[in-house]
């Protein structure tokens, strides 16, 4: 298909689609979905990373683990999970949004995933993580067994076998103005693309992708911030917020 130009040619690319459907937008086109804390640069140290953050959080604020675990992702602690979003435009902005100027010149990618068929598909395939998502109190317990460093393999099942979406509890700013959710990884440390492959499930009864014009990238971020989608807005920028109220309190000097 041809590459997007455009937010009004973006809307109409997801014309038609039903069922749940999330995104996740990539400055790059040549993206794969795997957490980074599975990536090789971070698979020999993000686990331990992560517990210590994790323990550290409880300790301070009494964050349950997967609180803590979601907050450590939204601060780039490599982790098990990759972000996705309820809203299409969280994925458009995150498809042209590069804060290091890195990828610019790199087309971008918005990942369009069906969650309902998926879901169905763990079902149809009888993996045992349909079951945990069906179970809030299974996926607690999966994660304390992953916090704790002992064995994910739960009795009489194999753990977690595909990764599975984990709905955010909405505790932390950032995640709920992205409207956020995660995928979650367990056993296999392999991309999503080659966990689907191995198991015989046809990567487009899942997912497809939207190419993101690198040229017309810009343009985009303009017309996304007409609709109050900004860096600011969905990173929630607390220093603007603090230098609003200093200004009110103490005038222009107030914020130099």
């Amino acid at each position: 298909m041809d590459k997007i130009t455009s937010y009004n040619e973006f809307c109409d690319a997801l014309g038609g689609r039903g069922d749940v459907i999330l995104f996740r937008g990539q400055p790059v086109s040549d993206f794969v979905l795997i957490p980074s804390g599975l990536r090789e640069t971070h698979i020999q140290t993000a686990d331990a990373q992560m517990f210590r953050f994790v323990d550290e959080m409880k300790k301070v604020f009494g964050y349950d683990e997967l609180t803590c675990i979601e907050i450590a992702q939204h601060f780039s602690l490599p982790t098990r999970m990759l972000d996705f979003s309820y809203s299409y435009t969280v994925g458009l902005f995150f498809a042209c949004f590069d804060a290091k100027g890195r990828y610019y010149e790199n087309d971008g990618k918005v990942y369009v995933f069906n969650k309902s068929r998926y879901e169905w598909i763990l079902r149809k395939h009888k993996k045992n993580s349909a079951e945990i998502v069906r179970s809030n109190e299974y996926l607690y317990r999966w994660l304390q067994h992953y916090v704790d460093k002992s064995d994910t393999r739960m009795v009489g099942d194999d753990g977690l076998d595909m990764p599975i979406f984990v709905e955010a509890t909405r505790q932390f700013d950032r995640i709920y103005s992205q409207r956020g959710l995660f995928l979650l990884w367990g056993r296999d440390e392999m991309s999503l693309e080659k966990i689907l492959e191995k198991e015989g499930i046809d990567q487009k009864d899942v997912f497809d992708t939207i190419v993101i014009s690198s040229e017309h990238k810009k343009k985009i971020l303009k017309e996304l911030a007409e609709k109050h989608i900004t860096e600011d807005s969905l990173f929630m920028n607390t220093q603007l917020i603090k230098d609003l109220v200093s200004t009110i309190k103490y005038g222009d000097a107030g914020t130099r």
